[in-house]
């Protein structure tokens, strides 16, 4: 994972007080700790103090450290994408996932926090947060990056070759080998607009070792119409393929398989109809929105070997109804288990917000993110449009 580095092996790390010889020993694992719950953006200027603090901080055992500390306080991952002089420009921010979840307290702010921008202007974001990375891919070529937004270190990975086919990619982690690995899926269209042979390429996303694409097979020999949404959990990836099944991916081994999709009985797909896939408390779980009834319904897999499913019903706000499936979204919930509704469509006149709904107490909270239209937005006028994605961590880790 880390280029060479000075040993770690020492168990205490010495500190010399200025103006006199008297010299402290600190235990290695106390100061392992006292570092991981600093801020990200502090510890990355704290590698310049010295060898030991640079190999220290970018030890593995530091970096799992910070990592786990960091998932105990989650932040949303926001990205911003607007046109200007025919150009877009993209903005990752993120901020906390809320202030506090009081009954009482139906309405509160928090405050973004400016992390990086995109290099190529034209990508867009085609992988929600693992581990606190984000993967784009580029609009006009096929290249894929995958971003680190706390340290904006940028993997850029070898171009794919589609030959005039559709082109779909995810990105994955495996806890196991702790590897991170991206998953793309090319599909052939005919002049009657049909999809059907699909291949499935894998990489190993490395800035240290030389990076490629290997072919993998289906073994079920399925193919699908066209792929959506996706969500990694527990080192399988999964994403929507056609109407009636999901692929899972074992990022591990590189097997994939499929699960059907629950049956929808009330109402039918539409371009009024959006449905993503999301990690609802260690499961996966399906968003299925319905804009004439303006509700969302969580549909969550409940028994793989029995393909079973639950589900549950979000009314959405009343002042909502005039969006349309385009400017609503929901990209998944928060630690809490309550689900991230939000307006795609931000105006630079108006505040944005976030709403939380909590399935047991069916309860929906309001939050106004702030900040976002300061620093690099100042002076921009017009609309914009927002991505949300629940679950962003801070992780320091360097590919």
């Amino acid at each position: 994972m880390e280029d060479s580095q000075p040993s770690l092996s020492r168990e205490r790390i010495d500190l010399d007080h200025a103006g006199n010889s008297t010299t402290t020993t600190i235990p290695f694992d106390l100061v392992i700790e006292i570092l991981s719950r600093l801020p990200a953006k502090s510890l990355l200027r704290f590698q310049s103090v010295s060898k030991l603090w640079f190999s220290t901080i970018r030890s593995k055992i530091f970096v799992d450290s910070f990592l786990t500390w960091s998932k105990t306080r989650p932040r949303l991952l926001l990205m911003s994408y607007l046109l200007k002089n025919l150009q877009k420009i993209n903005f990752i921010f993120s901020a906390p996932e809320h202030t506090d979840n009081n009954d009482d307290d139906k309405s509160s702010t928090v405050m973004a926090r400016y992390d990086m921008p995109i290099l190529e202007p034209s990508d867009y974001l085609i992988s929600g947060s693992v581990n606190g990375f984000v993967c784009f891919r580029g609009q006009v070529c096929n290249t894929i990056t995958v971003y680190n937004p706390i340290t904006r270190q940028a993997v850029k990975l070898p171009e794919v070759t589609p030959n005039g086919r559709c082109m779909h990619a995810s990105l994955g982690y495996d806890p196991v080998k702790d590897q991170y690995k991206v998953l793309c899926v090319t599909m052939r269209s005919d002049s009657i607009r049909k999809y059907n042979q699909q291949e499935h390429f894998v990489c190993t996303v490395s800035s240290s070792q030389k990076q490629e694409w290997r072919k993998i097979e289906n073994p079920t020999g399925d193919n699908y119409s066209y792929v959506c949404g996706e969500t990694c959990i527990d080192g399988a990836l999964y994403y929507g393929a056609g109407l009636s099944r999901i692929v899972r991916f074992d990022v591990r081994s590189e097997k994939i398989d499929f699960i059907k999709i629950p049956k929808l009985e009330s109402y039918m797909f539409s371009t009024a109809y959006r449905s993503i896939f999301i990690n609802y408390k260690g499961k996966l779980a399906r968003i299925d929105c319905s804009f004439p009834e303006n509700f969302m319904t969580l549909w969550v897999f409940e028994d793989a070997e029995k393909q079973e499913w639950s589900s549950m019903t979000c009314v959405l706000p009343s002042q909502w109804k005039y969006l349309t499936a385009s400017h609503l979204m929901s990209e998944g919930v928060i630690h809490t288990g309550e689900l991230v509704v939000f307006s795609g469509l931000l105006d630079s006149s108006k505040p944005f917000y976030v709403c939380y709904y909590d399935f047991n107490k069916k309860i929906i909270r309001k939050v106004e993110i702030l900040g976002m239209k300061d620093g690099d937005f100042r002076g921009i006028h017009g609309t914009s449009w927002m991505s949300c994605f629940p679950g962003h961590i801070e992780n320091i880790r360097f590919l």
